[in-house]
């Protein structure tokens, strides 16, 4: 176990997990749209492609699945080989930015929507206690990275690409409460891409870390 967490290659290979999880994660989103059949991701949120009664649920949840593993094996990964390293607020940070991947994994595959929208089951009430935790404990990891960062002198950039993550979020939580429930989808899409994205960014960013031995 030791002779694996000091092996760079493997680090290497763990630090792209997040990306891969970026790649299954559009495609649970693209494949789902194709086999629902009237979905329109306007106006539709994207739990509805794997909610239980969803035409699309066979190929979605899988996909939805694997990504959900790639994403929490990268968090748990980041969070360890980071832990103690660059400063204490990022490592922290990484804390919650793992809890988040843990808690969205284990509560949307076991408390899927019900049917497309709201059905108001106590399996979508559990549904909307996870996106409450999952949002609350986005914002605050996003928020200690953004501290984090822009309190080092070499990745002052990655503090910038946190503040500008959150700032998208924030403008996506206001879109959804203003716009037409028509175009609930696209406000949806702004906040879920947006960490999508950034879980992409920082996957990326550690495996050059690695690359080039800075742990």
């Amino acid at each position: 176990m030791l002779s694996i967490l000091k092996n760079r290659k493997a680090w290497q290979v763990l630090s792209l997990f997040g990306f891969f999880g970026v790649i299954f994660y559009f495609l649970h989103i693209v494949l789902g749209r194709i086999f629902y059949e009237g979905y329109n991701p306007f106006a539709q949120a994207i739990s509805d492609l794997t909610a239980s009664s969803s035409p699309s649920k066979n190929i979605a949840s899988p996909l939805s699945f694997i990504y959900g593993i790639f994403t929490v094996t990268f968090s748990v990964g980041f969070l360890v080989y980071f832990i103690g390293k660059i400063n204490k607020i990022i490592s922290v940070g990484s804390c919650f930015f793992c809890l988040m991947t843990v808690i969205s994994f284990f509560g949307y595959t076991f408390f899927p929507l019900s049917e497309a929208g709201y059905a108001d089951t106590f399996q979508d009430k559990m549904h909307l206690i996870v996106t409450v935790l999952v949002v609350l404990f986005t914002i605050i990891s996003i928020i200690l990275y953004s501290i984090g960062f822009l309190k080092t002198d070499k990745y002052k950039y990655l503090g910038i690409v946190s503040i500008s993550t959150l700032l998208v979020l924030i403008a996506g939580a206001m879109l959804i409460n203003i716009m037409p429930q028509e175009y609930f989808g696209v406000a949806e899409r702004i906040n879920v891409y947006s960490i999508v994205i950034y879980t992409g960014i920082l996957s990326f960013w550690m495996n050059k870390y690695v690359e080039k031995g800075m742990g």
